[in-house]
C-alpha cells in the first residue's frame, strides 16, 4: 500500500514536472511572455527540487537509522503519527531501535550485576593489560594488598619491590604462594593467573587468597602426622633396646658381688643375642634418620633443557629387565616427539623411577598389567603421566600417601612420595595422583 502511493507521488512529480518544462519552453517561444517564463522557470526548478527531496526521504531515514546504531543512540522515532510512504519500514525502525534500546538497559543491568559482585566477592581481583594499565581492582584485592588504590602495575612496588615483574611473568594456569606483610603480619596469599582478549588486547586476571589461616592448620595437621610416625619409629626402636639392656644389667648385677664375672655358656649366648638386638635396631634407628634427613634436605636443582625422549629411554632401559620379568605392557607416548623441559635430569629420573616400580608393586597377581607413560602439554603445561592398572590405593589411605615414612609395601622405607613431591616443589612445579581400588592410579607431574 505504502509503496503504490510512493509510485502514484513519483508519477505525480514527474508529470508535473513535464507539463511544468512544456509550458516554460512554449512561454520562452512567445513575446512579452518574459515573467511567465522566469516564473515557469522558478517553479520547475522548484518541482525538480522537490522530487529529489522526496525521494531521497527515505534514504536519509535510513542513514540516521544506521548511524543511530554507530552511535549508540537509542533515543531516535521514526514519524510514529504521520501517514508517509514505506511507513511500515518506519514502524520496523521504531521496533528495532525499541529492542535495541531493551538490550542495552540489560546489558548495563547486567553490568552493574557483574559489577556489584566483582567489587564485593571475598577472592581478590586484579586484572591489567599489555601496558601494565590496571583495569581492575577489587575491594578484596584492595584489603588483601592493603592499598587503596593503583592506576598502573608498578604501584605493587609499595608492596614488594619485584612484584609486578613477579605477577606479569606467571605464566596462565601456574599458581604460587606469596608472603607479605601487613603492617606485622605476615599473610600468605594463594595467586593465580589467567590470561584473555578482549577486543584484540591481552588482558591478565590475578585473584588472591588470603590461605595464613589454611596453612597454619594445615602446617599444624601435617606436624602432628609426621610427629606420630616419628614417636611410632623411635619407640619401635628404643623399647626393645631398654628390654634387653636391662635384662644385659640385670645379668650382670647378679655377678657383682663375685671376685671374678662367670657367665654361663646360656648368659653368654643371651648376652650376644640381646647386644645383637640393640645393635640391629640402632641400624635401623640409624637408617631412620638417614632417610628424613633425604627428604628434608634436598638439593637445588641443576636446571637444563632435557628432551623428554631421551629422559624416558634412559628410565626404561634400566627398568627393561624387571618389566620383562612381570610381562607388563607398556605404553609409551610423546607429544610433541621433541617435547623439552627444563629440569635436573637426575632428580626427575629418581622421581620417575620410583613412581615406575610403585606401578610395577601394584600389579600382584595380576593377568594383565599395563602402564602408560605419556608426556604432553596442556594450558601452557607440561605433563609427565603414569598411569597403571593395578590394585590402586584405598580410599582411607590417600590422605597420609604422601606423608613421610608412610607405606604400603613391606620392603618400602616410605620417603619415596614424599621425596618425590619435595623435588617436584624444587622444580616450581606439582604432583597430583589420583587412584581408585580395583581400578589403578594416575601420577602426573606437572611443570
Amino acid at each position: 500500500m505504502n509503496s503504490s502511493r510512493f509510485n502514484i507521488n513519483i508519477i505525480f512529480y514527474s508529470l508535473t514536472i513535464a507539463l511544468t518544462s512544456y509550458a516554460f519552453m512554449w512561454a520562452i517561444g512567445q513575446q512579452n511572455k518574459i515573467v511567465t517564463s522566469i516564473s515557469l522557470g522558478v517553479l520547475w526548478i522548484i518541482e525538480v527540487f522537490l522530487l529529489i527531496r522526496y525521494i531521497n526521504t527515505t534514504n536519509k531515514n535510513l542513514l540516521l537509522f544506521l548511524q543511530s546504531f554507530q552511535f549508540k543512540d537509542s533515543s531516535l522515532t521514526f514519524y510514529k503519527n504521520r501517514k508517509l510512504p514505506f511507513k511500515a519500514i518506519y514502524d520496523e525502525f521504531n521496533r528495532i531501535i525499541g529492542l535495541f534500546n531493551q538490550l542495552k538497559i540489560e546489558k548495563e543491568t547486567e553490568h552493574q550485576y557483574f559489577d556489584h559482585i566483582i567489587k564485593h566477592v571475598d577472592t581478590g581481583l586484579l586484572a591489567w593489560d599489555s601496558g601494565h594499565h590496571v583495569r581492575l581492582f577489587n575491594l578484596a584485592a584492595k584489603q588483601l594488598l592493603n592499598v587503596p588504590h593503583i592506576g598502573n602495575l608498578s604501584g605493587l612496588k609499595s608492596i614488594l619491590n619485584d612484584m609486578p615483574e613477579k605477577l606479569d611473568k606467571m605464566k596462565p594456569g601456574r599458581q604460587e604462594l606469596l608472603k607479605i606483610l601487613q603492617g606485622e603480619e605476615l599473610v600468605s596469599l594463594y595467586v593465580s593467573v589467567s590470561e584473555f582478549s578482549i577486543s584484540g588486547e591481552k588482558i591478565k586476571l590475578a585473584s588472591f587468597q588470603n590461605i595464613h589461616t589454611e596453612l597454619e592448620e594445615s602446617e599444624s595437621e601435617a606436624w602432628q602426622k609426621l610427629i606420630k610416625v616419628l614417636t611410632h619409629e623411635i619407640v619401635n626402636s628404643v623399647s626393645p633396646m631398654k628390654l634387653v639392656s636391662s635384662s644385659l644389667l640385670k645379668t650382670i648385677r647378679i655377678s657383682e658381688g663375685k671376685e671374678q664375672i662367670v657367665l654361663s655358656s646360656e648368659e653368654v649366648d643371651n648376652m650376644q643375642s640381646g647386644l645383637s638386638a640393640i645393635h640391629n635396631r640402632s641400624l635401623g634407628l640409624s637408617k631412620f634418620v638417614d632417610d628424613y634427613k633425604t627428604i628434608s634436605d634436598i638439593p637445588k636443582p641443576e636446571f637444563a633443557e632435557v628432551r623428554i625422549s631421551d629422559l624416558f629411554n634412559e628410565i626404561l632401559d634400566l627398568l627393561k629387565n624387571s618389566f620383562l620379568h612381570q610381562t607388563i605392557k607398556l605404553n609409551v607416548r610423546i607429544e610433541p616427539g621433541n617435547l623439552k623441559i627444563l629440569m635436573d635430569k637426575k632428580m626427575i629420573a629418581q622421581v620417575l623411577i620410583n613412581l615406575l616400580k610403585n606401578a610395577a608393586y601394584a600389579f600382584s597377581d595380576h593377568p594383565n598389567p599395563k602402564i602408560k607413560l605419556t608426556s604432553e602439554q596442556a594450558n601452557d603445561r607440561t605433563l609427565i603421566i603414569i598411569e597403571d592398572n593395578g590394585c590402586g590405593i584405598p580410599f582411607n589411605m590417600l590422605d597420609y600417601i604422601f606423608m613421610p615414612f608412610f607405606t604400603t609395601r613391606k620392603d618400602g622405607s616410605g620417603i619415596g612420595l614424599t621425596l618425590s613431591r619435595q623435588i617436584m616443589k624444587a622444580h616450581n612445579g606439582y604432583i597430583n595422583l589420583v587412584s581408585h581400588e580395583g581400578e589403578g592410579t594416575k601420577v602426573t607431574l606437572i611443570f
